[in-house]
């Protein structure tokens, strides 16, 4: 088993949520107490990239530590993180993290080559497995290839239905329907079988039984040569108002994917959000697009000059990313996408590991006129403080801070109100002759303290 792990001090064994942990790398097992209920932890799933070991790094970081990690294929092989911060350098394969359900805990992947296929840096937040996910901005054609990737850490077997959303409605997808996704298992859907569309597509990715993690994995092409890869995460759900926080400056495209689900014309009023305040972007303050359709905007003459982030609202809901890139000619190009997110509902941490000292930036978009304080605080890998400053977001502003060069860190992000700050943060690494780039959602770190009442639905798993 290829995988080391180094914490920010020594590692244990944990059997608290799981039987027959086992250390590594010492491979010598130590009990501990085990809770009385395991649903007491909650877990995110990280993707690697499938056949291909060693070039994946998963990071795990919580304030409150507790965290554990297990392979997604073997559940119970736990190693027990010591500290708040954790990396496996070397991850052979998805990979469960854990933590007490109301701790703040975050775990990320990154993909780095400087050739072949999946040439660039990847980057992206795990997320925890729920029965309906949105992807916009795919792109499966002559120019990119896409795989979905679907990840299910439930004991039971799931069953993924995928809807497409292309420019003139819904795309037909043969084999779409009834993806089975075995117990502790991942899936990989090459989506060129399934469908091509000149244009950036939405999926809906949703459960008939059971549940899973997704993700999309993008592949760039310029005629035969790769251009980039990335991972694209779901987007935020569908909602009346959506936030894009974190997208670059400089030269390169910046596309924005907005899909409309329903079954009415949305008119669609698009607001930049830059760094005192909103502003409209001429002949796209509003947007109308027919019922289940996806469309794409190019945006990058009216975004190069600043970092910004996008508000987007509409009577009807609707979702949407922005597919960014670096500007650079064929030979050094690479991708990154930056989503709606969620806006925070309390605080929210990113385990950030970018391969390198790098000097990553925060980006924090405010989704309400009125301004909001928030709180950043960035600790290293053994836990010192490198940064604690509070910053005042203007409204409907986006506001960056430049974070402590590093190459491993927790950045913790405390809004001073609920719902109305979406987070990222953007890195820049260099790979020999291209420059990596990469954008990672800030996701909110906990369940909340009140749960709603819990009611049976057989379509989900344990």
């Amino acid at each position: 088993m290829n995988r080391a792990v180094w914490p920010s001090a020594g590692l244990v064994a944990l059997a608290a949520a799981f039987v027959g942990a086992s250390v590594v790398p010492a491979q010598v097992p130590s009990a501990v107490g085990t809770p009385d209920d395991d649903r007491a932890r909650v877990a995110v799933v990280c993707p690697t990239l499938a056949g291909t070991t060693g070039i994946t790094a998963i990071a795990a970081g919580s304030p409150q530590g507790s965290l554990a990690t297990a392979p997604l294929a073997r559940p119970d092989e736990v190693t027990a993180i010591s500290g708040t911060f954790a990396v496996i350098s070397q991850a052979s394969g998805p990979t469960l993290v854990t933590a007490p359900r109301l701790d703040v805990f975050s775990g990320t992947t990154r993909s780095a080559a400087t050739d072949g296929s999946d040439r660039g840096l990847s980057m992206m937040s795990c997320d925890r497995a729920t029965a309906s996910q949105w992807f916009t901005g795919v792109l499966s054609a002559q120019t990119g290839t896409a795989e979905l990737v679907l990840l299910n850490a439930d004991a039971q077997d799931a069953s993924v239905d995928v809807t497409v959303h292309g420019a003139e409605g819904r795309v037909t997808a043969p084999g779409s329907r009834g993806i089975i996704v075995p117990a502790h298992s991942r899936r990989v859907v090459p989506l060129g079988p399934l469908f091509t569309a000149e244009q950036p597509v939405s999926l809906k990715v949703a459960t008939s039984a059971g549940r899973v993690a997704a993700a999309v994995r993008q592949r760039m092409l310029s005629g035969d040569a790769p251009a980039g890869s990335e991972w694209l995460p779901p987007s935020a759900d569908p909602a009346t108002a959506v936030v894009i926080p974190g997208l670059p400056a400089g030269k390169g495209t910046r596309d924005l994917v907005v899909v409309n689900p329903g079954d009415r014309t949305a008119s669609v009023t698009l607001q930049v959000l830059g760094a005192d305040g909103p502003t409209a972007v001429p002949g796209f303050e509003t947007l109308d697009l027919p019922p289940g359709t996806t469309r794409s905007i190019p945006l990058a003459g009216a975004l190069a000059l600043a970092p910004v982030g996008l508000r987007l609202a509409s009577e009807q809901k609707i979702t949407a990313s922005v597919l960014s890139t670096n500007g650079r000619g064929a030979a050094a190009i690479d991708l990154s996408t930056q989503i709606a997110t969620p806006g925070l509902t309390g605080p929210g941490v990113l385990a950030l590991s970018p391969g390198g000292a790098v000097s990553p930036v925060l980006h924090l978009a405010s989704g309400a006129a009125d301004p909001v304080a928030v709180r950043v605080l960035v600790t290293d890998a053994a836990g010192r403080s490198l940064l604690d400053s509070t910053v005042t977001v203007p409204g409907f502003a986006d506001s960056t801070v430049t974070l402590p060069k590093a190459s491993a860190a927790l950045v913790s992000v405390e809004p001073a109100a609920a719902g109305i700050v979406h987070a990222s943060v953007a890195v820049q690494a260099d790979l020999d002759d291209v420059v990596g780039v990469a954008s990672l959602a800030v996701l909110p770190g906990a369940a909340a303290a009140t749960l709603p009442p819990i009611r049976q639905d057989p379509r989900v798993g344990s």
